[in-house]
This record gives structure tokens, C-alpha cells and sequence, in this order.
């Protein structure tokens, strides 16, 4: 689940947004500084008025991703907020879907700081992993997690497992139901800090790290009978399971 920090005081387009969540961990907070555990930040160019530009230059620091909102429609301020370093502007009214697709768009988006690299941007990122259960990741980083696990299994000799979790819901697509953010919380709690998670598109992926066939058949069923009891005593949705063993990709030099 995406961890959102929105910095303003209590204005009107963040109600919609915070009332139904769906796949954000919402924070609202007066205070323009952060601990570095956000995927992303939106900041009011309203509430924060001057104060704007040294808490961009701040979450640049620590490649923390942002995106002013604003009202103002102008072409020169969304240039001159640009130049600040956002990443986005996002300029008000928009409505509640576009604006959740929008900020999607940013927490995938790396951010770049002219800033140099130093510990404690990485101090930081430790910070921010401390939870518990499975790394939710986003779709381009799963990928990618996918092709260095293939790399470096045969160098650690374990195996890991892909799972790909599909679901048939009566009340509509899966990730525009409750379903969908209900069987994100169950396979994050039930997994290991190691495992990883992802949204894509109408499925959930998964990475067991250290598992077989036989290991990854019961967190299946572990994982979808826990749904069951919990989210889905009607059996509106239906849950099913598809699973192999990533094959390490071996390295040839000349």
C-alpha cells in the first residue's frame, strides 16, 4: 500500500480522497517536514505559500517524489513551480479518479535532486522499510525485482516462487472494488518482510523468497482462506491461484 503524505490544512478535494483510500495509506499533516517514509508528497501551494520552495528542496534531498496542488491556473505559476523542483503540478478542481491516477503516476515517478548522494538518504529508506509483513512495490520496480532474483538465485542457491493471484467479482473489476485493497491488506500481513507485492492491473503478483512448491501451495491457501473468513463470507469473489518456480537466469562470460 502506497504511503501518501498530503501537507495542507483541511480543504475541500482532500474529503473524497481520504474517505475512501483505496490503495493509499493517506497522512495529512500541517508540518512541511517528513521522516523520508512517504512514496510520495502532495503539497498546497495555498497552505504552504512561501514556505513552498524549502520543502521541495527538502524531499529533493531525499528523492522523495512530489506534486503542488494548486488553484491557480496560470501557465507561468505551474513553470515556476516546475523550476522549484515538483514533480507535478496538479491544478484544482480535478476529480477524485483522475487525481488517485495522478498520484499513481507520481509515486512511480524516480525522483531526481542535484543534490549529491549521501547515508543519510539511505538511513532514511531503512526508515521507511521497518514495517511489517511483504514490500508492496509498484509495477515497473516489480519487474525489475523479478529479473535480479533470476540473476542471483543460482548464486545464493534458493529457490523462489512466483505466484499470480486472479479474482471474478461479482461487484465489478477487482481493483475498483473494496476486494481489492481488503486482499492487498491480507497478502502484506500474511507474507514475510523478504516477499514482495504488487497491483498489476487485474491481478496480484507475488515473489516468495526461499520457497518451493509445496511451501508456496499453503501460503496460497493460507493467504485465500484468510480472504475468505474475513472479506468475502458472501463469496461474491471468486480467488484463484497460478504458481511456478523462477528459473535462475545463468551468466555467461567470455
Amino acid at each position: 500500500m502506497m504511503n501518501v503524505i498530503i501537507c495542507t490544512s483541511n480543504e475541500d478535494w482532500i474529503t473524497p480522497l481520504a474517505s475512501a483510500p483505496g490503495e493509499f495509506q493517506i497522512h495529512i499533516t500541517a508540518q512541511p517536514s517528513f521522516s523520508g517514509t512517504a512514496d510520495c508528497v502532495l503539497l498546497s501551494q495555498q497552505f504552504l505559500g512561501s514556505r513552498l520552495a524549502d520543502t521541495i528542496r527538502h524531499l529533493k534531498e531525499f528523492h522523495i517524489p512530489c506534486a503542488v496542488v494548486t488553484y491557480d491556473t496560470a501557465l507561468e505559476n505551474q513553470e515556476r513551480l516546475l523550476a522549484l523542483g515538483a514533480d507535478d503540478v496538479i491544478v484544482l478542481p480535478l476529480c477524485t479518479e483522475l487525481l488517485r491516477k495522478r498520484i499513481l503516476s507520481l509515486a512511480e515517478t524516480p525522483a531526481h535532486s542535484d543534490a549529491e548522494m549521501n547515508f543519510a538518504v539511505f538511513d532514511r529508506i531503512l526508515e521507511a522499510t521497518q514495517g511489517n509483513g511483504s514490500f508492496i512495490v509498484a509495477e515497473h520496480d516489480f519487474m525489475n525485482i523479478y529479473r535480479f532474483v533470476s540473476r542471483v538465485l543460482e548464486r545464493l542457491e534458493k529457490q523462489a516462487e512466483l505466484l499470480i493471484f486472479n479474482f471474478s467479482c461479482e461487484e465489478g473489476p477487482f481493483l475498483e472494488s473494496s476486494s481489492a485493497l481488503h486482499f492487498l491488506k491480507v497478502v502484506q500481513t500474511s507474507l514475510r518482510r523478504g516477499d514482495i507485492i504488487c497491483n498489476y492491473g487485474k491481478q496480484i503478483l507475488v515473489i516468495l523468497m526461499g520457497s518451493d512448491e509445496q511451501t508456496s501451495r499453503q501460503v496460497a491457501e493460507r493467504v485465500i482462506g484468510a480472504f475468505n473468513a474475513h472479506y468475502n463470507m458472501d463469496e461474491s469473489c471468486t480467488v484463484t491461484c497460478q504458481m511456478r518456480e523462477i528459473i535462475p537466469q545463468s551468466g555467461h562470460t567470455v
